[in-house]
């Protein structure tokens, strides 16, 4: 009996998304860091590079929404950070007023 080779299965499956999960990852922050860059040393606006990584984080949460993953904590989750990011966006605004 010759056995067949399975070439694609559940592990094959869970390491390639992984993969994507790290490399998205990477892309972000790195378009994080290049806006950071742009908008300190080069004084460009830095907006087409901001849209880029919320429309992907869009996309995303929609794709999972559809899927029905999301749970209450992701809610709280986003509320928490949404909040963290727009105080920290005021301080960054006051401090760079100042100087």
């Amino acid at each position: 009996m010759i056995s067949k080779m399975v070439e694609r299965d559940e592990r094959t499956t869970f390491i390639e998304n992984i993969s994507y999960k790290f490399g998205y990852v990477f892309i972000t922050f790195a378009l994080l860091l290049d806006t950071a860059y742009r908008s300190l040393y080069s004084n460009e606006a830095p907006w087409d590079l901001l849209a880029i990584i919320i429309i992907s984080g869009v996309v995303m949460s929609i794709y999972q929404y559809k899927q029905r993953i999301l749970g209450n904590t992701w809610l709280r989750t986003f509320i928490f950070t949404f909040i963290i990011a727009f105080i920290i966006a005021i301080i960054m605004v006051f401090v760079r007023k100042l100087f």
